[in-house]
Formats: C-alpha cells, sequence, structure tokens
C-alpha cells in the first residue's frame, strides 16, 4: 500500500514538472476521439438505409457455394480513406447486416444495406438466384417497442464470439456434404441451416427469434496472422514483435555497440532443414491444411448477435437452448467454433444471487442488445464495446445462405412461380 502512494506521489511530482508538455499532449487525443465522433455521427445521419427481403422458388436447387460468390461480390464494396475522409468528412467503411427472422408468420431473409449499395446487392442475388424475388419491405424491428423488456415483452440474446483465433476455419457447408455424392443430388445433401428454418418455423404467436450476421470487408492483415499461426504449428520460430519501448532500447543498444568494439563471433554453420511438417501426425497436417485453405479466401470482419422474444406468457427457455444449439453444429473439436460472448449474455452474472440486482442488471443488458440490433450497431459507436471477428467468405455462406429443395419448411416463405422472360415475338 505504501509503495502504491508513493508510485502516485511520484506521478503527480513529474506531472507538476512536465504539466505543460503532457496536458496539450492529452487535450490532443481527447479533442481527436471527439470530433471523429462528431464528423462520424454526422456522416451516418445522413446515410439512407434500406431492408431487402430475399425470397427464392421452392425447386432451387444451389449450394451455399451461391452465396459465397454473393459474398466475394460485396467483397468490393470496400475503399481506401484517407486521412481527409476519415477526419473531415467522417467517412467510415460499409457494412451489411445479414438477418433471419421467425415469428408466427414464417421464416424471413433480409439484408439491410446502404441506398448507395442496394444495385449492387440485387445485381449479386439475381446473378446467382435468377428465379429470386427482391423487394424493399418496411424494419420488422420498428413494428416492436422502441425499448425492450417491457411490461408485455421479455427477451434472451447474446453476441457470438470464436473459440480460437480467426484463421482457424469453423466447420463450413462443404463438411455438411454427404460422402461419395455428385453435386446434382440436391436431396442427399444436408443443408446447415435445415435445422434453424425449421424450428424458427414453429414459432407460436407471440414469439419471435432474430438472428443478425453483420458483416465489414476486410483486408490481407487476418492472412498474415494466419500465415503466423502455420508457423507456429508447423514448428517455426517468429521473432516476437517488440513494443515502443523495446524498441526504443534496441536503438539504444545498437548506437552503443557501433562505437564499442565487440567480440568476434563464431559463425554457425547452416542448419539443415528439418522438414517440420512430416513431424506432424495426420490430424495436425490437416489442421494446417485447413487453416491455409481459410485464410486463401476473401475475409470480412464479422459480428453475430441473437434475440429470442417472447411475451411474458409465452416465454420458454427452450427457444434459448435450440438456437444456442444451432450455432454449436458449426464448431469442430480440432479447428473453431462459436460460444456466447460472456460480456453480453443477458444474464445477471456475479450478482444474479443478489436478488435486488439482478432485475436491474438483466434488464440492461437485455436493452443494450436489443437496441443494438435495432441500429445494426457493431463497428462503431454507440454499441462497439465487442471486438469483431474475421470469418472467410465461405464461413459466411455456411451461416448465412438461402436453403435449397433440402429445406422443405413449409412456413419459410418463397416465390410460388418462376419468372420467365417474354417471347421475342411479342407484339407491341
Amino acid at each position: 500500500m505504501r509503495l502504491l502512494i508513493n508510485q502516485i506521489i511520484d506521478f503527480w511530482g513529474l506531472f507538476g514538472a512536465f504539466w505543460y508538455i503532457l496536458a496539450p499532449v492529452g487535450l490532443f487525443f481527447v479533442f481527436r476521439l471527439a470530433w471523429l465522433g462528431y464528423v462520424r455521427g454526422h456522416f451516418l445521419s445522413n446515410i439512407k438505409w434500406v431492408l431487402l427481403e430475399i425470397q427464392v422458388t421452392r425447386d432451387v436447387a444451389k449450394s451455399p457455394k451461391a452465396m459465397e460468390n454473393i459474398f466475394a461480390g460485396l467483397h468490393g464494396a470496400t475503399r481506401s480513406i484517407d486521412l481527409i475522409h476519415k477526419y473531415w468528412e467522417g467517412i467510415v467503411l460499409p457494412w451489411f447486416s445479414l438477418e433471419i427472422v421467425g415469428d408466427d408468420n414464417g421464416v424471413h431473409f433480409y439484408i439491410w444495406t446502404q441506398e448507395f449499395f442496394r444495385r449492387l446487392v440485387e445485381a449479386q442475388v439475381y446473378a446467382q438466384y435468377p428465379s429470386s424475388e427482391i423487394r424493399v419491405v418496411e424494419d420488422y424491428t420498428k413494428l416492436m417497442p422502441k425499448d425492450l423488456p417491457d411490461d408485455q415483452w421479455t427477451l434472451w440474446g447474446a453476441e457470438l464470439e470464436l473459440t480460437k483465433p480467426d484463421a482457424y476455419p469453423i466447420r463450413t457447408y462443404e463438411e455438411f456434404t454427404l460422402e461419395d455424392i455428385s453435386a446434382k443430388e440436391e436431396e442427399r445433401k444436408i443443408d446447415p441451416l435445415s435445422s434453424m428454418v425449421e424450428f424458427f418455423g414453429a414459432l407460436k404467436a407471440g414469439e419471435r427469434c432474430w438472428v443478425q450476421v453483420l458483416i465489414r470487408p476486410t483486408g490481407d492483415a487476418w492472412k498474415k496472422e494466419g500465415d503466423e499461426l502455420m508457423g507456429q504449428l508447423m514448428g517455426k520460430t517468429t521473432k516476437a514483435k517488440k513494443n515502443f519501448i523495446q524498441q526504443i532500447f534496441s536503438f539504444i543498444n545498437e548506437v552503443v555497440s557501433f562505437f564499442l568494439p565487440q567480440p568476434a563471433q563464431t559463425i554457425e554453420s547452416p542448419k539443415k532443414e528439418d522438414f517440420g511438417i512430416f513431424k506432424l501426425s495426420p490430424g495436425q497436417q490437416d489442421v494446417i491444411k485447413a487453416v491455409e485453405k481459410n485464410i486463401s479466401k476473401l475475409g470480412f470482419e464479422t459480428g453475430i448477435r441473437w434475440m429470442y422474444i417472447a411475451r411474458h406468457d409465452t416465454f420458454s427457455f427452450v427457444g434459448v437452448s435450440a438456437i444456442n444449439g444451432i450455432f454449436k453444429q458449426f464448431s469442430s473439436q480440432s479447428l473453431n467454433g462459436f460460444k456466447l460472448n460472456a460480456k453480453t449474455k443477458t444474464t445477471s452474472g456475479y450478482l444474479g444471487h443478489i436478488e435486488r440486482f439482478k432485475n436491474i442488471i438483466e434488464d440492461r443488458k437485455k436493452s443494450r442488445i436489443y437496441r443494438a440490433y435495432r441500429m445494426r450497431s457493431l463497428f462503431y459507436p454507440p454499441f462497439n464495446q465487442v471486438k469483431p471477428f474475421v470469418l472467410s467468405s465461405s464461413e459466411l455462406a455456411t451461416v448465412y445462405h438461402f436453403p435449397g429443395t433440402v429445406v422443405g419448411a413449409p412456413a419459410m416463405t418463397r416465390v410460388e412461380a418462376k419468372k420467365g422472360t417474354p417471347p421475342s415475338n411479342l407484339p407491341l
């Protein structure tokens, strides 16, 4: 305790001696954050957003690979932002919200996007699903109260995070396909979203299930991290990154070494390559191959949140267990998977045994995740407390795609008939 007090006294003494240097630096960073928040808020407030509902035909026979191609097209929405655009105009990188909604009226698939990118989204969807229908609809979240829970409605929700670093892939749609079948045998394929669609289609009146996948194209930084991860798995030694203080001491050491004579160093003979990959077990080699395949694809910064909303008299914790179990199917013991983010779960945590605090904490968490969902906020304030993770295009296509004929849920909204082009000899 005395040591801590002495450290505080020393700090204030240092601040008192150099306040005219430290204070302007601190005020600069405070002003920078305030200004950045102001210009970003002004930029985002002027963006027009649209909610697109996508309906596919009943006889569509396409695997999630088609959705992967759509994500490859959406990756083109990224752009480079210089300092002027960032600090003067407040421009931010665009993002999309992929949503699956279930209630007593059926199961719906939505894409929430800027009006500017509407044509891009429609073109990519029509290119892969020519017979689909895309229409602008009213935001379904606005049909619910502005804030929950209230006297009629309650909810349980959470945001997800990965169990391992981003480079490890989750269980993708290729692994759900039965072995020794061709791509044309659609009826023998296993759709990873079938269980979600079936459960969402069986909801009763007064129940809602909302799933939101927020994505933003990312660069090659995650690929470099994946390369480093593969090197570690293969037993290669990697140089640890030095922090700012270590870099300063390293520079001083180099300067001193330049002026002082150094003892002669013996030249070591080069080590022979030990071919470390061949020393690994077959399972370890499969992991490295899976990581290498995953980081070779386009990446998206991603955040996933879900909620089970119901009236007080119809709320059942079975809905919570069902959605949590649905996301468990994407997990792999040797690779990656999803788990609930402890910070966002709508539970009271350590203070749950104190009844006076339990309801206050839980209601506050429920209100936060509900408002974050309605605002589609993740990458920027006010709901950016959770760090997004990176998923490849194939991983995203596994989590969000338009199910084909293998999913026969009658409650899923589909296009009843295909649209055909008019005959060329039609009189005008």
